[in-house]
């Protein structure tokens, strides 16, 4: 390869834009009442992002994932948005929840897969985490530490937590992590499917303003019930 056609394959690389899509799917044993449902939603979710991506041809969506009880299990890899899917042979519900050690082992699983990725301006990291309970079960992380993880990385722009409480009150489940409702929102267990429509329709809206240059300051701000369950 030419200098030429290197320094142009270097430069493209450095301006492609690209969001990694981080799920983190409590798999608790209180799960099992809405868990048929939010396997149906997931894939819906999966199959209309890997549609949009047609649409959004200046940048990649990428995707991963982390369901939790006691035991977190981890996507092999990070696939882009058309190889991607959930192993559900493995994931079922059942145990504890070990939802700071999710949200603590999970930023580092993305940060060692993505590494020099994370330097480039254009590449976002939009991480869903989704609990029907409050932490009983973390051995690694505790509120502070996660706090803190998220609040740095928020600071620097690229890095997006969203949290849904499904059949409880995000807020108070995320009391310790002074969210005070910020990227949230709680719902009904049996609305599973027209909730996680509401994130897709988020995120796609995250991924138009990017195309455009800008930045999505806040999701679900127009929710008026953000804490309905």
């Amino acid at each position: 390869m030419a200098l030429t056609e290197l320094s142009e394959d270097l430069t493209n690389k450095a301006m492609k834009k690209q969001t990694y899509y981080h799920l983190v799917l409590d798999r608790s044993g209180s799960m099992d009442s809405c868990w048929n449902e939010a396997r149906q939603s997931f894939q819906t979710q999966l199959q209309g992002f890997k549609d949009k991506q047609v649409e959004f041809a200046d940048q990649d969506l990428f995707f991963s994932y982390c369901a939790f009880n006691q035991v977190l299990k981890f996507s092999e890899s990070i696939l882009p948005i058309s190889q991607a899917g959930i192993d559900w042979r493995e994931i079922f519900p059942d145990g504890m929840t070990s939802l700071y050690d999710a949200i603590g082992i999970s930023i580092q699983f993305l940060k060692t897969k993505l590494r020099g990725e994370l330097e480039n301006e254009h590449t976002d990291v939009v991480m869903l985490i989704l609990t029907d309970g409050f932490e009983n079960a973390s051995r690694i992380f505790n509120a502070y530490e996660v706090k803190r993880q998220i609040n740095f990385l928020e600071l620097g722009g690229k890095w997006r937590f969203l949290f849904l409480g499904a059949g409880l009150n995000v807020e108070e489940a995320t009391r310790e992590l002074d969210r005070k409702g910020k990227d949230s929102f709680s719902f009904q267990k049996n609305s599973m499917m027209c909730s996680m429509a509401i994130v897709s329709e988020e995120i796609t809206d995250f991924m138009k303003l990017k195309s455009k240059g800008l930045k999505k300051e806040e999701f679900f701000k127009n929710r008026t019930d953000k804490n309905q369950f």
